[in-house]
């Protein structure tokens, strides 16, 4: 049976710290909606990465990279990313000032 809500824990990582924020279900896990909020004065920048069962993060997993959040302001997502079973969602914040939260189904 499926289960709806909040995906894996929601975190605020530690500056340049890659932190798993969902991991894929047994059988699959769709992140419907996904927010990074920039809780503080000062821009911010993120890394959102697609990470293979098992595997290391790599350039080729990012699907943003880099990406300005400014001060004080959500980047409100429905990506409808489809993890697998172990896949993950990993996040970073250059400078540790976003909180991410992902919602969705595990199935």
């Amino acid at each position: 049976m499926a289960t709806y809500g909040i995906l894996g824990t929601q975190t605020k990582p530690a500056a340049t710290t890659l932190t798993t924020l969902v991991t894929g279900g047994s059988n699959g896990t769709i992140v419907s909606s996904f927010q990074a909020c920039n809780t503080t004065g000062s821009n911010d920048s993120i890394r959102v990465a697609l990470t293979p069962s098992g595997g290391t993060t790599a350039a080729a997993n990012y699907v943003y990279y880099d990406f300005t959040i400014p001060a004080n302001s959500t980047l409100q997502e429905t990506p409808g990313w489809t993890l697998g079973s172990s896949e993950t969602l990993k996040v970073y914040s250059t400078n540790g000032n976003i909180a991410f939260t992902a919602t969705g189904v595990i199935n």
